[in-house]
């Protein structure tokens, strides 16, 4: 029979990446930590880390197994909540990661009436514009831009969405409205990086033709929100979701560079490891998602 105490610091450790952090936050000593790691190891027959002296990750029988300890332990802290506060008042915590542009501008507020409606649910937010694991990282769901290309992961349309091609009334002002989508490589465009790597090669359908085209300028980040800040104070053409600078364009702080262009569809999904059992607060999560979102495209 395996110990709860050492699944739980054998997810612990696989979260910190180390013994000696995964020992403190749960009150240990690092030696009985690493005793714990290790009679779990010859319970299972199985190495569940690679060690030197400098590192520790997981061994792939470990990748298994973490999924698995996971898994379960959310299952047990499921039926706990059930017994304490019964079906109809759910409780315990969610962790959802998003988008920073998405989670700032319009996330909190679509979340607000879901935690009054459920004030014994936790929900933590991870911010991040990188792909977040979801089996490294203590994350039940993810909202992700664009196609799934993790099958072992499963993912819930929650509406259509599109890119639109976007600066502020002061840049036009000052650099003039490109009249083509050719125009935009003699424009400062503010670029973003996606997954380490530089997005700078826009595809826009515009006068019957896919047109292509690489831009360039003075301001490129990895953060979503810093881009649509840059392109909101006048700095130059971004290319961004348009969920993420409906508010902008709705107050006029950014304009529409080619309202008569289709530019890159990037539907947004809830994305969430293909589980046999789903908890109950995480469903009622995921069905509120799909209504609020569908209502904000629509807006």
């Amino acid at each position: 029979m395996l110990n709860l105490a050492d699944i739980q610091l054998f997810i612990r450790v696989s979260e910190t990446g180390g013994i000696s952090a995964a020992a403190r936050s749960l009150g240990l000593t690092p030696a009985t930590a690493s005793a714990a790691i290790k009679r779990l190891e010859r319970q299972l027959g199985s190495q569940l880390f690679e060690r030197s002296t400098r590192s520790l990750r997981l061994t792939l029988a470990g990748e298994d197994f973490l999924g698995s300890c996971v898994q379960s332990m959310q299952l047990l802290d499921e039926g706990i909540s059930a017994l304490k506060h019964g079906r109809e008042g759910l409780a315990g915590e969610i962790h959802l990661g998003a988008p920073s542009d998405l989670g700032r501008e319009l996330l909190d507020e679509v979340l607000e009436p879901f935690r009054q409606r459920h004030p014994q649910i936790r929900l933590v937010i991870h911010l991040s514009d990188g792909i977040l694991d979801l089996y490294r990282n203590p994350i039940d769901l993810v909202l992700r831009y664009g196609l799934l290309r993790d099958s072992n992961l499963i993912a819930k349309k929650l509406c259509d969405n599109d890119r639109v091609v976007c600066a502020a009334p002061a840049y036009v002002a000052r650099a003039g409205q490109p009249d083509s989508v050719e125009a935009l490589a003699g424009h400062n465009c503010i670029c973003f990086y996606r997954n380490g790597e530089l997005f700078n090669q826009w595809q826009i359908f515009h006068q019957g033709q896919t047109r292509e085209v690489r831009v360039s300028g003075d301001r490129a980040a990895d953060d979503g929100a810093m881009v649509r800040k840059w392109t909101v104070d006048g700095h130059g053409i971004a290319y961004k979701s348009r969920l993420d600078v409906a508010r902008d364009l709705q107050a006029g702080r950014l304009v529409d560079l080619f309202p008569d262009a289709r530019c890159e569809q990037v539907p947004l999904y809830a994305v969430y490891p293909s589980r046999q059992y789903q908890p109950a607060r995480l469903q009622s999560l995921l069905q509120f998602l799909q209504a609020a979102f569908q209502g904000a495209a629509g807006r």
